[in-house]
């Protein structure tokens, strides 16, 4: 496994809830210079926002994308019982359920406010990101931890930027 120690000491320390350091297009701009090939590509796929697992894929990010869609489902049932409609439609993967995600999920639902519901979602995925990140300091997978990270901070700074609560609504309407 290939080490990007200058890459990883030079990154600042992210929190939840904390100042976007930087874009995460301006992080994969800096991973462009320093990461070999094969490196990148899973870089980059940790970006997208797709629920397919790549075969190649290193243990985290496979294991994020599970987490993920596992999370996204459960929210996705849970939404549409709330509203009586058919959540198959919404549904990626193989439907797997996850107790855990399940009873995260609905602590969400149950939230009157959507931005607190949100909130709640993000910080689920942000202690994730740094359960899967544990004991990683210069490798791709810190790295991968690193920019799911950085997307959960962008996403923020996008809500906060413009009508948080009319974006968050909208999403939940689907």
């Amino acid at each position: 496994m290939r080490e990007y120690y200058y890459l990883a000491v030079s990154l600042p320390m992210l929190e939840f809830g904390a100042k976007l350091p930087f874009s995460v297009a301006d992080f994969l701009e800096l991973c462009r210079g320093q990461l070999d090939s094969r490196d990148m590509v899973t870089i980059e796929d940790s970006v997208a926002d797709a629920h397919a697992i790549n075969e190649n894929s290193c243990l985290t990010l496979t294991e994020w994308k599970r987490f993920e869609t596992a999370l996204r489902n459960e929210v996705a049932k849970q939404r549409a019982a709330r509203s009586a409609k058919d959540p198959s439609k919404y549904i990626r993967g193989d439907g797997y359920s996850n107790p855990f995600e399940t009873g995260f999920a609905h602590w969400a639902i149950s939230q009157d406010s959507p931005i607190e519901a949100e909130r709640y979602l993000d910080r689920v995925r942000w202690d994730k990101a740094e359960d899967l990140g544990r004991e990683h300091y210069f490798d791709i997978d810190f790295l991968i931890t690193y920019v799911l990270k950085l997307k959960i901070l962008e996403r923020w700074q996008a809500i906060n930027k413009e009508d948080g609560t009319r974006i968050l609504e909208d999403i939940i309407r689907g």
